[in-house]
């Protein structure tokens, strides 16, 4: 029984996930087939629901899987998946830390006063990121934009925040209706506090 499990022990020194993900990355499993089936996935999934083919699933199949392959021709789609994932994985990283924090400070009564915030924080982060992995591409070619490309994104940030200042407030009816349009998930948990 030893013996088993001092085998056991070698095999786990002599494998790690690192080389599995180098395999991987030699035989092309992120470069390439990973994008298709993404690509595939949401093609067919467009195709499915919107039944523009009808409700036979084998043309778009084959439809989808001829947009993926031909899609993956060019090496610039597997650069573009490599740059724009990485940064959405940060991006809803952030967002789910401001959520933690902002759970500290939300309750049933103004938990609607925050949807917009993490809304809006949604929209800037992945305009951040689809602005940042065209920047890598160049597509942002001249000079000015180059050296000015973050002043320009402040700028915006500082508008979308003070936006809401200079809307109109609500009146009590209107604020009524909203607030029993939204429910919060989870609503039976968590009780307001008296």
């Amino acid at each position: 029984m030893i013996s088993g499990v001092m085998s056991a022990f070698s095999f786990m020194q002599l494998f790690s996930l690192y080389d599995l993900y180098n395999s991987w990355e030699n035989v092309g499993v992120f470069d390439f087939f990973l994008p298709m089936l993404l690509i595939f996935a949401v093609i067919f999934g467009i195709l499915i629901s919107t039944k523009v083919l009808g409700d036979n699933r084998g043309i778009s199949f084959i439809i989808a899987i001829a947009i993926a392959l031909m899609a993956m021709r060019l090496s610039i789609v597997s650069q573009f998946f490599t740059l724009v994932f990485p940064g959405l994985g940060i991006g809803i990283a952030v967002l789910i830390v401001v959520l933690i924090m902002a759970g500290l400070f939300m309750s049933n009564a103004n938990y609607r006063t925050w949807l917009p915030t993490f809304f809006w924080g949604g929209i800037v982060i992945g305009l951040i990121i689809v602005i940042a992995v065209l920047n890598d591409f160049a597509w942002f070619g001249s000079y000015w934009w180059q050296a000015n490309w973050v002043s320009v994104i402040w700028i915006v940030i500082v508008g979308v925040i003070l936006l809401p200042l200079l809307l109109p407030k609500d009146t009590d009816k209107e604020f009524a209706a909203k607030e029993a349009r939204h429910q919060l998930p989870m609503k039976h948990i968590r009780q307001d506090s008296p």
